[in-house]
């Protein structure tokens, strides 16, 4: 049975992205002597200064009630100190997925200029490498977490089984967002400095570094225009809740992703016949 046009299409995008998103992952850490580890060990210097920051300094006290099975085993672990890094590695590592996508999807084809004089080279594998490589990191630490979780005592529950299911969104939103921001990042250099902010914007302005029942109801509403939001707290009650997700919420959130990688998708296509002139 002789293939679509459209199946050849996607496995040829895939082939490519592969090899693309691979040699991406080792260039990252070529030349270090601890290679691929500093993808472990990044995200775990993170926590220990957050941890460090609000449960020592600020004296953040982390109480919520994550569902019925609650945080029994987390309160078991040796300090508050702990069970307060284990909650807050959730939170700093979806935010970091969709902070490496902000920052470096702007500067990607601006980057790979000698690809854009390449006719027949797919530019749109290029934003999406750096969703590919993004996801490759929260991979890792999302197994290190469920690892200390069992390590710590918890129970391994079955709802972590849902848990790729449960990226999907944030990783079709980060593919919309990477398109966008490449393409408009040719044209507008300046759109790359605001990268920054909105970073730290979206760190703080999501239940992350603290617990949503602190904020007022009226403020939690407007914390749920940050994407991250949800993603959050729905990883949060599957991981030491043992519950599922809230399949109404996912949904919605999924359509809203599909529909912005349209238009990413759809933008980056009309603009990218401008790039060669550009660069």
């Amino acid at each position: 049975m002789q293939e679509t046009p459209f199946l050849t299409g996607l496995k040829a995008f895939w082939r490519l992205l592969w090899q693309l998103g691979c040699r991406d992952i080792q260039t990252r850490y070529k030349g270090s002597v601890l290679g691929l580890l500093w993808s472990l060990i990044n995200p775990v210097l993170t926590v220990v200064l957050y941890t460090f920051l609000f449960s020592v300094v600020f004296h953040t006290q982390w109480e919520e009630d994550f569902g019925p099975k609650d945080i029994k085993a987390l309160a078991s672990t040796s300090s508050s100190h702990g069970q307060y890094a284990l909650i807050l590695f959730t939170g700093l590592m979806l935010h970091s997925f969709l902070a490496d996508i902000i920052q470096r999807a702007g500067q990607v084809i601006t980057q790979q200029a000698n690809l854009v004089k390449k006719v027949v080279f797919p530019l749109h594998v290029l934003p999406a490498v750096v969703v590919f490589a993004s996801l490759f990191q929260i991979t890792v630490s999302a197994i290190v977490l469920l690892l200390a979780l069992v390590v710590s005592g918890q129970t391994a529950y079955v709802s972590w089984l849902s848990l790729p299911l449960l990226i999907l969104p944030l990783v079709i939103l980060g593919l919309g967002v990477a398109w966008l921001l490449g393409a408009l990042g040719v044209f507008l250099r300046d759109l790359n400095q605001l990268m920054g902010w909105l970073v730290t914007a979206l760190l703080f302005s999501a239940p992350i570094l603290y617990p949503l029942k602190t904020v007022s109801q009226k403020m939690g509403t407007y914390l749920y225009l940050n994407p991250l939001t949800y993603m959050v707290e729905d990883w949060r009650h599957v991981i030491y809740g043992g519950n599922w997700p809230n399949w109404g919420q996912w949904f919605t959130y999924l359509s809203l992703s599909l529909v912005l990688a349209v238009f990413g998708y759809a933008v980056f296509g009309k603009m990218k016949k401008g790039f060669a002139d550009v660069l």
